[in-house]
């Protein structure tokens, strides 16, 4: 687990620039302030938010080299980690949640921060005709669900990136039943429980 005790340790050991780093403590204070009104992350989350929500998701960056890659974020909720890699100038991020008060939000910051994100206010399931290099999600659903949601966005080369707890390894001896896939597991940066799920070459059992 990284040693971030501050926004500076942040901003030396993940290369951020002085307007980066300006962005995320906007975002968090903007995260902090609009949390009282509206219920976009637990608060217990808030009590260290930099951990809880920008270390869990910058790690996500180091697995995708290429800053043009389609990415999407889905059941993004506040925005996280989609928003946080748009502030590192991955250039093509889609973020999409079904929760009409958290697209409020992700549109606020889009304007407030300049970012080129992409907003989709839409159920997963009911997106069509989208394909994406890479696919990310944090605490959204259990792996058969998200490997469900992941089918129809993905192409033959499409990499799955999943932030999860402590449940991982039984989440996926349940989907190995009813799919077939290639998976690594590295251990998170931000929580010594949490594990960040790479998956590749993702196909329906009998599809």
């Amino acid at each position: 687990m990284t040693n971030i005790n501050s926004l500076t340790t942040l901003q030396e050991q993940f290369a951020l620039d002085s307007i980066q780093t300006l962005d995320i403590k906007r975002l968090l204070n903007r995260l902090t302030s609009w949390n009282k009104e509206i219920n976009l992350v637990g608060k217990s989350t808030l009590i260290d938010p930099l951990r809880s929500h920008i270390l869990d998701s910058i790690q996500v960056s180091k697995f995708i080299k290429n800053k043009d890659s389609r990415i999407v974020d889905i059941g993004t909720g506040a925005g996280f980690p989609g928003i946080v890699l748009s502030i590192q100038k991955f250039s093509n991020v889609s973020l999409v949640d079904s929760n009409i008060k958290k697209i409020k939000f992700l549109k606020h910051i889009k304007k407030e921060l300049g970012l080129s994100i992409k907003i989709i206010y839409s159920r997963i399931e009911d997106m069509h005709n989208k394909k994406f290099d890479y696919i990310v999600s944090r605490a959204l659903a259990n792996l058969n669900k998200l490997f469900f949601y992941s089918l129809k966005l993905s192409h033959k080369k499409t990499n799955l990136i999943f932030l999860k707890g402590q449940k991982l390894y039984s989440e996926i001896y349940e989907a190995e039943k009813f799919w077939k896939f290639n998976f690594t597991v590295q251990n998170s940066v931000s929580d010594k429980r949490g594990r960040v799920l790479l998956v590749k070459n993702l196909k329906k059992i009998n599809a």
